[in-house]
Order: C-alpha cells, then sequence, then structure tokens
C-alpha cells in the first residue's frame, strides 16, 4: 500500500492542510501521492465551508487507504468520482503535471478543477506566490 501520510493526517486531525495557506510558502510535491492529495483536497474544500472540507478530506483518505472507493464516504457522486480518478490516475497525472511547462493551465484540466479551484490548488502546490501573480514552472 503506498504511503501518502494518512498516519499523520489521522493523528494531526489533517491540520498539515488546515488554515489559510494563501500567503504561505508550500513546497511542490515530490510524489504523486503528495500531489493527489493536494487535488483531493482542493475539491473536497470546494464550495464548502474549511470545517466540512476538512471532514470530507479526512473521509476520503480513509476510503483510499484502503483501497475503498471514495463514494462510501462522500454523498457528492460527481466529485467522487473525481476524486477516485485523480487517486486512481495519480502517477500519470503527476508526470504531466511536471513536465508541464504551464502547470496553470495544466491544473484546469483535472477533474473538478475549475477557473476558481484551479488557483487554490496552484497555491497548495507552490506554484502561487501571491493572489494574481502569473503561476511558476
Amino acid at each position: 500500500m503506498p504511503n501518502f501520510g494518512l498516519e499523520e493526517i489521522m493523528r494531526t486531525g489533517a491540520s498539515a492542510f488546515q488554515g489559510d495557506i494563501s500567503g504561505a510558502e508550500n513546497p511542490a510535491p515530490e510524489t504523486a501521492d503528495e500531489f493527489a492529495q493536494h487535488v483531493i483536497e482542493t475539491i473536497c474544500h470546494a464550495s464548502v465551508t474549511p470545517a466540512i472540507g476538512r471532514r470530507t478530506f479526512e473521509r476520503c483518505m480513509r476510503a483510499l487507504s484502503v483501497g475503498s472507493t471514495v463514494r462510501v464516504g462522500f454523498r457528492h457522486p460527481a466529485k467522487a468520482e473525481a476524486i477516485d480518478r485523480v487517486w486512481r490516475e495519480r502517477e500519470r497525472l503527476f508526470d504531466e503535471y511536471t513536465a508541464s511547462p504551464d502547470k496553470l493551465r495544466f491544473l484546469a484540466t483535472l477533474p473538478w478543477i475549475g477557473p476558481v479551484t484551479k488557483h487554490s490548488l496552484a497555491r497548495r502546490l507552490g506554484i502561487h506566490a501571491a493572489h494574481g501573480e502569473r503561476a511558476v514552472a
């Protein structure tokens, strides 16, 4: 089973993924699992309160850790399918992301990542230094 830090997430209550990260320095993901976690977290937080997003993210990561679909703990079928797809295809998606010359444009091609959420995801991935700045490769 891949090690994607689920134990740490569960131990700290997902604190590694909480809070306002808009001004924080975020290192670029080094593995496909880290990349997928950031994408999944962004999807979980889309259009919900931070508390609901955190709980949903934790449920999703628990389901994935046992090889299940996230639909067992997530009521939104389209988001669940997007998360399952990201997790299934994480190696390919991470390879394409790292090879992409325009990372922000690539993020917009991911399932359930739209014109607004791509900026949130970009900050999580460390490619946005501040609001309104152009993403760096």
